[in-house]
Formats: C-alpha cells, sequence, structure tokens
C-alpha cells in the first residue's frame, strides 16, 4: 500500500520480491496520485499479474529505480528497459567492422564510412546498445551537415554498420531499414574545355600539376590517380592501368588524352617499375591545391570530381561511342553516360551525314551484288572450256559415280 512516513512528503511503496518478501522504497513524488499509479504497477507486475520477478528484484537490489521502471512500465516498454539493463557498448564495434570490411573497398572509401559513422558513435565515448534506435538514427540523419548526397553516403555507411550487428547478433532488426535515404540530387554536370583544363592545371606546383592533367585527361578518380605505380602506365599505347575498387568496372585500362599526355610522360621519367607516380600524395592533399588555382582563375563551383565531367563532354562532342566513355569512366553500362552526356553526342547535322554515308554505302553494296548476279546468269550461257562441252544447264544432274561429266573414261575411273 502507499503511505507516507511521519513528516515525510514523499509516499512510499511496497515492492515485493520472488521469495514473497517486501522492501519498502520512496517513490520519489509527493503527488499521491502518481504514487498510486506505482502502486497498481507493482501489483501488475507482482506474483498476481505477470510475476515480472527480474524487474521487480533489480527494483528490490537497488540496479534499477523504481521512476525508470515505472517510465518503461507507463510507455509499455519493458521489453526494452530489459534490454538496456544489459546493454553493450557499441563503440568498439565500429572498429570491429570497419576491419571487416576493408579487404572490400577501397581505403579511402573506409576512411568516409569510418568519419561517417564516428559522427553518430562517438570514438572513446561509451555508446549503449540502447540508443542506437530508429528515432536517434532519424534525428542523426537529417542533421547531418552536408550536402544531400554526402547524407545519402552517411545513410548506407550506417546501414552497413547496423547489417554488421545485426549478422554479430547485438541487435536483433536493423533499425536503417526504417529510415529512408535522403532522394538522390539531379545529376550535376560541370565541366571545362581543353584550354582551361590546361590552365588549372599550369597554375599548379608539381605533382599536383601533372595530377590535375591526368584527371583531366583521362576522367580516372583521384583515390586511383595518387595510388598509380610507374608499371601502370604504358608508355607505348598512352594508357594507365585504373585499378579501382568501388565496382568490378572500375578496374580497367583507360587512354590519356593527347594534351595531358606529356604531364604523365615527365612525370614517370625514370622511375622503377614499383615506384608511386605521386610518392607524396594521398587522397585528400590535392583538394586544397585544386581549390587554390580555381580561385586565381575565376573558376567557379569546378571540384576535382567535375573533371571526370570535363573529360566525358570532350569525348561526347567527339563522336566517342557511349560504351567506351562509360568504359574509361568506370561505369557498368552506358546509361548514365548516355543520360548525362547524351545532349553532347553528335548533332542532327552529324547524324543526317553519316545517314548519307551509309545509304552511299547501301547502294555501293547492292550494285556490287547486281554485278555479281549478272556475271552469274552470264557463266550460265557460256561453254565450260573451249572443248565446247555442253552448257550447264544441260548437264546431268547426277550419274552413277556421282559425277555430272559425260565421259565414260571419267565414269569408269570413278567407278
Amino acid at each position: 500500500m502507499v503511505y507516507q512516513r511521519s513528516g515525510g512528503t514523499t509516499f512510499y511503496v511496497e515492492v515485493p520480491t520472488r521469495t514473497g518478501g517486501r522492501v519498502k522504497l520512496a517513490t520519489g513524488t509527493k503527488h499521491r496520485g502518481t504514487a498510486k499509479a506505482i502502486e497498481r504497477m507493482l501489483i501488475d507486475l507482482g506474483p498476481k499479474g505477470r510475476r515480472a520477478w527480474d524487474l521487480l528484484e533489480a527494483v528490490a537490489g537497488g540496479v534499477l529505480t523504481l521512476g525508470k521502471l515505472y517510465d518503461a512500465f507507463a510507455v509499455d516498454d519493458l521489453d526494452g528497459l530489459r534490454a538496456r539493463m544489459v546493454d553493450v557498448d557499441l563503440s568498439p564495434h565500429v572498429d570491429t567492422w570497419l576491419a571487416r570490411i576493408g579487404e572490400d573497398i577501397a581505403a579511402d572509401t573506409r576512411q568516409h564510412y569510418e568519419h561517417l559513422v564516428r559522427s553518430f558513435i562517438p570514438e572513446g565515448k561509451k555508446f549503449e546498445r540502447s540508443a542506437f534506435t530508429v528515432d536517434a538514427l532519424h534525428a542523426w540523419l537529417a542533421a547531418y551537415p552536408a550536402s544531400r548526397s554526402t547524407r545519402r553516403k552517411a545513410h548506407a555507411a550506417m546501414s552497413g554498420f547496423a547489417k554488421y550487428l545485426v549478422r554479430a547478433q547485438l541487435i536483433p532488426v536493423n533499425p536503417m531499414r526504417s529510415i529512408d535515404a535522403p532522394p538522390a540530387n539531379g545529376p550535376r554536370l560541370r565541366w571545362l574545355d581543353v584550354p582551361d583544363m590546361k590552365r588549372l592545371a599550369d597554375a599548379q606546383p608539381e605533382p599536383y600539376r601533372t595530377l590535375s592533367a591526368l584527371l583531366g585527361g583521362s576522367g580516372v578518380e583521384v583515390s586511383v590517380a595518387v595510388g598509380l605505380l610507374r608499371r601502370d602506365v604504358d608508355l607505348a599505347r598512352k594508357e594507365i592501368r585504373a585499378a579501382g575498387t568501388k565496382t568490378h568496372a572500375r578496374d580497367r585500362i583507360v587512354r590519356v588524352a593527347e594534351w595531358a599526355w606529356p604531364y604523365i610522360e615527365r612525370a614517370g621519367a625514370g622511375l622503377t617499375p614499383n615506384a608511386r607516380l605521386f610518392p607524396t600524395l594521398d587522397r585528400w592533399m590535392p583538394g586544397d591545391e585544386h581549390r587554390a588555382a580555381c580561385k586565381v582563375l575565376g573558376i567557379d563551383d569546378y571540384t576535382m570530381r567535375d573533371m571526370r565531367h570535363s573529360y566525358a563532354v570532350r569525348a561526347a562532342r567527339a563522336g566517342t561511342p557511349a560504351e567506351l566513355i562509360a568504359r574509361q569512366l568506370g561505369h557498368a553500362n552506358a546509361v548514365l553516360v548516355l543520360k548525362i552526356y547524351g545532349r553532347f553526342m553528335p548533332s542532327q547535322a552529324d547524324r543526317d551525314k553519316w545517314e548519307q554515308i551509309a545509304t552511299a554505302q547501301d547502294a555501293e553494296t547492292a550494285r556490287a551484288a547486281k554485278k555479281v548476279a549478272q556475271m552469274g546468269a552470264q557463266a550460265g550461257a557460256l561453254p565450260r572450256n573451249n572443248e565446247s562441252q555442253p552448257p550447264l544447264s544441260d548437264w546431268l544432274p547426277s550419274s552413277r559415280g556421282g559425277t555430272r561429266t559425260r565421259d565414260p573414261g571419267i565414269m569408269s575411273a570413278v567407278l
């Protein structure tokens, strides 16, 4: 029953235990109605109700406060309360997850994932499993201070971590499945023509100058470019092996544009096969030099990734097949190339020109076929040789020896 001690203002209740005893505890409230509600909860959880001894004995033993039990009971979250009582620190599991996926993704992608997930689960601080909820994750993603595309990456990173937690049986379900990824942005399209790409490259000191030319002249990713070895460069064919890891299509052979090749050739001169082309650079360093050069030259809103657009637009304008551009960029197929760069493909006048050429070729093929047919018809009306043998139309369809000759000597020889 609810009671007050002499001279006190706080109400007390008796908490039942599995052995039949009772422990008197303060409710922490001066409001009789609230205290009576707590008493009704204890009756519901006691021996004549749900018999929730684990929770009642946790309260009686001081492991759990009566207030936390009542808060969970009021919102029907007793299972959640039990999970919180045996909570797990998820922070160390971030490193375990990153180590497991490290062999399957590029190093810079791993760094991105770590940065994104750690913005929700700080390193070196305890992060209880009970805090890994849909509401908390939704609030984190919605407030993430970045562009929509970066928040999509954050969604992907956290979804991967949550899948690991499910597989490790640390959580029962993946809460990220209840959170929609931010909608994708429309395809960005910002490019420079070759004269401006050369100006941009030349405005930077080495080795950033060569790197800039390589990016604009081949369309490879920054992470791939900074990891190139001398043996990846084919001086005879003016090609490089771009060993990207994002998808199988990213590991490909690309052709470097003529305007950019002299930069690459100079950078590779005298290097041993296993030497890095850019030994002092990592994925992040070139960005500062690129932005500084753009500012000096008055080039606005042009990122290093936009150099892929510059390559693709130039190639599309030259009439390069979409499949070849896709292969150069490391796309699995030409769908995205056609979607983004299709407007730069040859114009209607160009198509008319090629249609005229194709029509002329069709006519030439038809004339050649007609001429062959005429020659065949004439050959059928002429003697086979100078001995004036019968025309072909007068030959026997078959003979005993399987030959069409009338010469008895030949026929007997066959037999």
